[in-house]
Order: structure tokens, then C-alpha cells, then sequence
């Protein structure tokens, strides 16, 4: 029986600090900056969040920019963002702000700003270690980053990003590492580790702040008023946009102080009460959040789409990402009948249940192929109501398969079609002739093949085979069966030509093409043609 896995996550709650709010003076050379500068470049690393991110549609997201962006309508200076994928390589970048920066990731010596935003720091470790024994233990850091006191260097293992790091030590790469509240809790939840329990250290608040290069004092003071005129009800907003509502949570001691001394005997039992449900209330919302979230997670990294068909009105409803993979195809319309007709004609034949597979256009002739798969939904009476379905993208493995089945049909030293493919095309050509046109078939055999083989070596008789492909390649259509029947053998099968004296001219034009590739070795070829 396996024991079940706890998995601690502190969410710890972040606050903005107690600006004031009011309107922005800037001075003279303040404002002179101001009016000649219309953008500034910001920079920081990707694997923040949910500091600073990238979300699934490439979209750049995150507390810190949405402050940037409030400081943007102070300003009136528009602002670029970028993420790169390590420290070094965002610093090392023509950016004029760093955003997302603590003292401890400051290696270049930046002008930091006034702080914005402050979180707890919290251990995360491999659920086989005691925390408190992590001394010898390897420490998970990212790269540009300073190791906290009491971690030799010789312990650590450095990674790009925060991560990089849980996912290490979740692997067991490596045993434990520090990081900030909302990350871990952010990543847990994105990833659902199992080996990793988090704590929280209850010490060392990290200060997140703007950098700038050091003799820009006059955009290091544009920002810190900025940053001093976003009050504090709006700074807590910009954070709740992207964190988690965070709710405060309603304490006994909070609602006694409010009554008063003289009643609280009186109502003490009440409050109790009204207090256990609320607390009751505010966890079960956080957990359907939770696995509202967990849902949506999962679904944006799969290739799966979930879709409803009610069978009495002949609704369908598919999942809003369907779109975005089909891409340039229009036509939704033709998507969404194509879905409906296969899950009737499903219904119909009482395959409800198995799994079936279906195209849906992409671009021109392309087609993503999906493997369906339905389930029914039954009202109180047992009758059916609606059919829940899932479509799962095959479309790689459907190429893959594709792939093989041409690969298996062709001679593996001149990439024409083997004997078997060959004679199976042409029958299969012949059948399906029209009774009025023309064909013709040409049988090549290399007289001299073996004499070859025996003076010059078995590679040079390959090489003959090569040029002899590469000359039927150059000399017939595309619509023509090209095969090698065997050893030195080759055929030729030309369906609907135009005129006899054609077949002459193509036979002329081999015979030159492969004199000029065979010029190393003389090549005797006899030639059968039959028309038919």
C-alpha cells in the first residue's frame, strides 16, 4: 500500500507597500527626459512567475508589468518588454529597466529602485531529506544569482530559472533551494509535484524593484515617484490581477473588537459560529479555484479538446482552443459539421463509446486528424440528453505512420520503388486505364553488371545503379512508375502518352543522361519497350 504524499504548499501573502497616492511632480530635467524619450526597453528572465512570464500564447504577463504598465500611464513613456532565458543574457541586453530584481540577483551593480512589491522566502525540499539536516545537501540556485549564507559553491547546482530549480529537485538532481511564496506555489500548482514538500523560512523578505544602469539617476528617480504615486489600493489590485485573490483571513479576535468588552459574552458563541463558516467558505472557494485552475492547466498543455453535442436541439459546443489549432482555416462552419455528422452518424450505428477518427482542414489540402472519443449523458428519466466528446490530436503520429508505409514501398539503395510496389502500381494503373489512351511500359537490364562487380568492386556496381536511377529520374514525368524489379533490372511504366514516337524520345534522352553520369564506367544497357 503506498503512503500517501503531503505536499505542503505555502501560498504566503504578498503585499505592496503603504504608498501614497496624488498626483506626479517631476522636475525641470525630469520632465525634459520625459518628453524626449518615447520608449524604454524592459528586460528580465523568463520562468518568473508569476512575477514575469510568458503565457501559452507567447504573451508577456506578470505583477511586475502590470506595475510597468501603470507606470506607463504616469509617465507617458511607452514601454517594450523581453524575456530571456537567463540573467546574463537580459543584462548583457540594450534594455533601460530590469524589472523583477532583488539585491540578490543585482550581480551588475544596477541602481535599484524603490521596492514595489515584498514576498516571504520559502524552503523547498526532496520529501526523502530531514530540512534539518541540509549541510552536505546540493543546493538548487539559478545562474546570476548569489547562494544564501551557509551554502559553499561546492554544493551548489545552478539552473536558468526558479523552474528549473523545483523541477530538480522534484527529479532528485538536486535536494533543495529557496525561492519566494508565489512562485513555488504558482509552479506546485502548474505542475503537481509529488517529492516536493515547501515551507515557509519565516525570514528574509524579498524586496522586488526596478534596475537601471547606475548613471541614469534620472530615470531611477522617474520611476521611484512613479512608483510612490500608485497608492495603495491600486498597487493591490495590479498584484491580485495576477496572483490569486488573495482574501484576509476574518479571525475571532477581528470580530470581538469590534462588539466591544460589554457584549462579549453575549454573542461570543455566535461569532464562533460565523467565523467556522466563513473560514469553512473561503477554503472550499480557494480549492474549486484550485481545481478550476489545475483543469485549465492541464487542458493548455495537452493536445485534447473537450466538445458537447445536445442531441435534441443539434448544438455543439467545442473548446475555444479548437480555433486557435486549426489557424489559418476560416471556415469554422465546415470544422463544426464535419464534428456534428461524425458524432450522428456515431449515434446511429451505436459505436457511442469507441473511439473513431476524423479530418479537419488546416490550410489547402492539409488536415489535422483527431481520434474521437464519446461518451452519452442521460437525464433522470434514463433518456439520453447530450454527448460529452473529447477530440485528441493524432495528426503526428498519423504522418509518422505515413512516413513508414512510403519508406516500406521503396529500394533502399536508389529510392525508386521496390519490385513489389512497382508491379502492384503498374497492374493497379493498368485496371483503372481508359480504353482510348496510350501507355507503355520499358524494361531496362545492365548487361555488363556482373563484369563491373568483378573489375571495379560491389561499390562501383552501386554507383552504376545510382547514376541509372538518377538518369530514369531526369528522364521521365512525375506521373510515370519508376521501379527497380531486381539486381540490375528496372522498368518503366508511362500511362496516357501522347504518341508512340514519344516513348522513342524519352529512350533517346535516357541513353544520354546516363552516358553523362556513368562516364567512369562502361555501361551496357538492353532496353525492351511495349505499348499498350
Amino acid at each position: 500500500m503506498k503512503r500517501p504524499v503531503l505536499i505542503m504548499i505555502c501560498i504566503s501573502v504578498l503585499f505592496a507597500l503603504p504608498l501614497h497616492g496624488g498626483s506626479v511632480s517631476f522636475s525641470r530635467e525630469e520632465t525634459d527626459y520625459l518628453a524626449r524619450t518615447k520608449v524604454l526597453k524592459a528586460a528580465s528572465i523568463d520562468g518568473g512567475a508569476p512575477h514575469h512570464y510568458k503565457n501559452s500564447k507567447g504573451e508577456i504577463k506578470g505583477i511586475a508589468i502590470n506595475v510597468l504598465k501603470e507606470i506607463e500611464a504616469i509617465t507617458g513613456i511607452a514601454v517594450e518588454f523581453h524575456l530571456y532565458a537567463t540573467i546574463s543574457q537580459a543584462l548583457s541586453s540594450d534594455s533601460d529597466i530590469f524589472f523583477g530584481l532583488t539585491k540578490e540577483y543585482n550581480s551588475s551593480n544596477l541602481a535599484l529602485s524603490e521596492p514595489y512589491l515584498y514576498s516571504e522566502t520559502a524552503l523547498f525540499y526532496h520529501k526523502s531529506l530531514n530540512p534539518t539536516q541540509l549541510a552536505e545537501k546540493r543546493y538548487a540556485g539559478i545562474k546570476g544569482g548569489t547562494l544564501p549564507e551557509g551554502v559553499p559553491d561546492k554544493h551548489a547546482i545552478y539552473f536558468f530559472d526558479r523552474e528549473a530549480t523545483i523541477n530538480a529537485v522534484e527529479k532528485g538532481k538536486a535536494d533543495y533551494g529557496y525561492g519566494n511564496a508565489y512562485s513555488l506555489a504558482y509552479y506546485s500548482l502548474q505542475n503537481s509535484y509529488n517529492n516536493i514538500i515547501m515551507v515557509p523560512t519565516g525570514k528574509e523578505d524579498r524586496a522586488y524593484c526596478l534596475g537601471v544602469a547606475p548613471e541614469n539617476r534620472v530615470l531611477i528617480s522617474v520611476l521611484n515617484k512613479a512608483i510612490a504615486a500608485i497608492d495603495k489600493s491600486r498597487m493591490d489590485s495590479l498584484v491580485l490581477d495576477v496572483a490569486a485573490q488573495v482574501e484576509r483571513k476574518i479571525t475571532i479576535t477581528m470580530i470581538l473588537g469590534s462588539y466591544g468588552a460589554e457584549i462579549f459574552a453575549a454573542v461570543f458563541l455566535i461569532i464562533l459560529v460565523l467565523s467556522y463558516l466563513m473560514l469553512y467558505s473561503y477554503r472550499a472557494k480557494n480549492r474549486y479555484k484550485m481545481e478550476n485552475k489545475r483543469y485549465q492547466i492541464i487542458s493548455n498543455l495537452s493536445d485534447e479538446y473537450l466538445f458537447e453535442y445536445h442531441i435534441k436541439t443539434e448544438g455543439l459546443k467545442v473548446a475555444e482552443r479548437l480555433g486557435e489549432k486549426l489557424g489559418p482555416f476560416n471556415n469554422k462552419a465546415e470544422a463544426l459539421n464535419i464534428i456534428k455528422n461524425s458524432v450522428k452518424e456515431a449515434g446511429n450505428n451505436g459505436h457511442a463509446g469507441n473511439s473513431y477518427t476524423i479530418k479537419l482542414p488546416y490550410s489547402g489540402e492539409d488536415f489535422f486528424t483527431f481520434r474521437v472519443l464519446l461518451s452519452y449523458l442521460k437525464d433522470a428519466n434514463g433518456k439520453k440528453h447530450s454527448v460529452i466528446g473529447k477530440l485528441v490530436d493524432i495528426s503526428r503520429e498519423e504522418k509518422e505512420k505515413e512516413k513508414l508505409i512510403a519508406k516500406s514501398q521503396l529500394d533502399g539503395l536508389t529510392g525508386l520503388y521496390n519490385g513489389t510496389t512497382a508491379r502492384e502500381k503498374i497492374i493497379k494503373s493498368m485496371a483503372a486505364k481508359d480504353r482510348n489512351s496510350l501507355d507503355a511500359l520499358i524494361i531496362l537490364d545492365c548487361d555488363n553488371f556482373k563484369k563491373i562487380n568483378d573489375s571495379l568492386g560491389h561499390l562501383a556496381g552501386d554507383l552504376v545503379l545510382k547514376h541509372i536511377s538518377k538518369g530514369l529520374k531526369l528522364t521521365f514525368r512525375q506521373i510515370d512508375i519508376i521501379g527497380r524489379l531486381g539486381g540490375d533490372e528496372f522498368c518503366v511504366y508511362l500511362p496516357g502518352i501522347p504518341f508512340k514516337e514519344f516513348v522513342q524520345t524519352k529512350y533517346r534522352q535516357l541513353v544520354s543522361n546516363i552516358l553523362k553520369l556513368n562516364e567512369s564506367a562502361f555501361v551496357e544497357i538492353s532496353v525492351g519497350i511495349a505499348v499498350y
